[in-house]
């Protein structure tokens, strides 16, 4: 009985030691790099996890309940069913979309990595105050 339980112990042993497992490659996480609008606060920020990477949704708000929402890596259709309206010029020079109406406005725009697409979601301000708002954040030019 003994000798069994010494051969099945090293059995087991050879078959484990000569293995070699690939490293759990780790996932990344999205980086959302701006700064806070004036008289903006952050929120609870929300993080959802993908199998290659973590996308990021940061929220701020002011006193007078206006809304800020950047995202990164997380994929949808942000700001679906809000008609085309026009573009808007990033730092890079690049210009990208924007849709909404009213006090409701996005942009979205890719880097060609794994946090695409990123977004800007704004509620409460007039189309002049998002683009305001991004140049604050700096994300377009002033």
């Amino acid at each position: 009985m003994r000798r069994t339980f010494v051969l099945l112990l090293l059995a087991t042993t050879a078959c484990t030691v000569g293995e070699t497992q690939e490293p759990t490659p780790s996932r990344v996480v999205c980086d959302l790099r701006f700064a806070a609008p004036s008289g903006f606060g952050p929120l609870e920020p929300l993080e959802v996890e993908y199998d290659d990477h973590v996308g990021v949704r940061l929220d701020l708000r002011d006193e007078r309940r206006r809304e800020v929402h950047v995202f990164a890596g997380i994929p949808g259709e942000i700001g679906e069913g809000l008609p085309s309206a026009g573009r808007v010029r990033l730092t890079d020079g690049r210009t990208v979309p924007v849709v909404g109406r009213g006090e409701v406005w996005v942009a979205v725009w890719n880097e060609r990595d794994i946090c695409d697409p990123r977004a800007v979601l704004v509620n409460g301000l007039s189309r002049r105050e998002f683009v305001t708002t991004l140049a604050e954040m700096g994300l377009a030019p002033s």
